[in-house]
């Protein structure tokens, strides 16, 4: 199991853990967490399920995606060198933060933070904001890591170039395609980017992100390609939930089949209704 389906059971482990335990916490409560949760697990399957409903304009930008990584790469030993060539005590500190802010630990413990407060404070905005950014991770999680492991890429501290593959490999120092700590940061970065209308805080939350994307080229994690390809699934898989959760608010309820999760008592019941 990846690092990010660990954390990210462990985030929904206790935040209802904590919530289910507590007798005295009043239903509306657990009721809020219950249909925050559906709406994390049903917009994980919308992203992984997408590709299905796409038609050809999607598959002319998902090739295009898929193109342009690829003429990147032809960019990555150069933009290697460059780092290699380059570096000093403030990029060094630089690097440590935007590592740090790529940790799959610290979305979680960020997210898991700020989705309590939102519960407590009753905040439609910051739940939604957690929510977004939980499903979003969620599902490019899975996808990172099945495909870091197929494809089995050498990192460039590797020292074998940007064309060594070696399909299940299984060594971290493999892992390079593509990558997961661009993913968190851009995650993070990009969901309160695009739901704060604040030009510094957009310019805040931006270059965070790129900060992260920077340092894993400057610690020689990543090649360019994988960062590049990182943020454009990233940026999509935000934009997909995003536009998911607010058809679905504005949208009248339907007939059709539909499943939620209820709590009862200690435990959680996943209810299906036609």
């Amino acid at each position: 199991m990846s690092q990010y389906f660990r954390h990210g059971a462990l985030f929904l482990l206790l935040i209802s853990s904590g919530l289910l335990a507590q007798s005295n916490q009043p239903s509306s409560l657990a009721g809020k967490f219950a249909a925050d949760a559906s709406h994390v697990i049903r917009g994980t399957g919308h992203v992984l399920a997408s590709p299905l409903h796409w038609r050809g304009k999607d598959w002319a930008i998902f090739g295009s995606v898929l193109a342009g990584t690829f003429a990147l790469s032809y960019l990555d030993e150069p933009v290697d060198d460059f780092f290699r060539r380059n570096s000093s005590h403030f990029s060094d500190n630089l690097t440590d933060f935007g590592i740090e802010y790529g940790e799959p630990r610290t979305v979680v413990i960020f997210t898991g933070g700020l989705y309590a407060i939102g519960l407590l404070a009753d905040s439609e905005w910051i739940r939604e904001t957690c929510v977004i950014m939980s499903a979003s991770l969620l599902p490019i999680g899975g996808i990172q890591s099945a495909t870091k492991y197929v494809s089995g890429r050498a990192r460039p501290h590797v020292g074998l170039g940007y064309k060594e593959f070696d399909p299940f490999h299984g060594e971290e120092s493999y892992f390079s395609f593509f990558s997961g700590h661009v993913m968190v940061a851009t995650t993070m970065s990009y969901t309160f980017a695009k739901r704060i209308d604040n030009p510094l805080a957009k310019i805040v939350f931006y270059s965070a992100g790129a900060v992260s994307s920077v340092a894993r080229l400057y610690n020689r994690d990543h090649w360019l390609s994988d960062v590049i390809l990182g943020d454009a699934i990233t940026i999509a898989s935000v934009n997909s939930v995003s536009k998911w959760l607010e058809k679905k608010k504005n949208a009248p309820e339907t007939g059709g089949m539909r499943w939620q999760i209820m709590p009862r008592g200690r435990s959680v019941n996943l209810c299906i209704t036609w």
